[in-house]
């Protein structure tokens, strides 16, 4: 028997995934289907009441759910978090650095403070979360980052300034780091999917349209299984 993607059953066992932005959207999608292939799941969020609904149905489907309260922004709650899930688990096999915010409108209108929310958490985010994990990675010899970048990661787009800025950078962060960490065994890939049906692309567009956030977990799982599509270091766009 086999799961998607040509990935042999089991395959995850025992498998420590961290996924940050955990609670809703792609984030909770992906922690759901690493879940059901019996990987403990590692979430966290900053939004208390859907961390508290996440955990309770990831109960359902993962042998074991460890969620924290956490801002992303924050290093030192970042750094306690991955603590407490290593004196839970005692490894972190895969990371994905899901958290993300955006604004759309013209970049001429938009205040410092959306400027520096998407920056902290889109850019700072992903490189303090994979900076904290690292270590613990490059002991294990083996690891996997999966960055969840956007198709505005590869083609800027207007009213989206900003967040197409940051999400360049994580295509660029992915490029560089895994290049740096080849050595220890360890991959980092990014996800560039198109628009997304979540919460947040509600909230800038007014509208929950575009692809089902399952199918972007579903591509994240592909790439963290032993045959994955793109090499280390590359992006997989994501349109359908």
């Amino acid at each position: 028997m086999v799961i998607i993607d040509q990935i042999p059953e089991n395959y995850f066992q025992n498998k420590v995934v961290l996924i940050t932005g955990g609670s809703r959207g792609i984030g909770f999608a992906t922690a759901k289907l690493f879940g059901e292939q019996n990987a403990k799941i590692a979430i966290f969020s900053k939004n208390e009441e859907s961390l508290n609904e996440a955990q309770e149905e990831l109960n359902n489907y993962a042998p074991e759910v460890f969620a924290g309260l956490v801002d992303v922004r924050d290093y030192g709650e970042v750094e306690r978090f991955v603590k407490e899930t290593l004196r839970e688990f005692g490894q972190i096999d895969i990371l994905v650095n899901n958290a993300g915010v955006a604004w759309m409108g013209d970049f001429v209108d938009e205040d410092k403070e959306n400027i520096d929310e998407i920056i902290d958490v889109n850019v700072k985010g992903v490189l303090y979360t994979s900076r904290i994990v690292l270590p613990q990675m490059i002991k294990q010899k083996r690891g996997l980052i999966i960055n969840i970048s956007s198709g505005a990661g590869l083609k800027g787009i207007p009213l989206l300034t900003t967040y197409c800025s940051s999400k360049f950078a994580v295509v660029g962060f992915t490029q560089a780091l895994a290049d740096e960490v080849d050595r220890f065994n360890i991959r980092v890939y990014a996800i560039c999917p198109a628009a997304v049906a979540t919460d947040m692309q509600k909230a800038i567009s007014g509208q929950k349209i575009g692809i089902p956030s399952t199918i972007v977990a579903r591509k994240i799982m592909a790439v963290a299984g032993p045959n994955p599509p793109i090499n280390s270091g590359e992006c997989l766009v994501v349109y359908q």
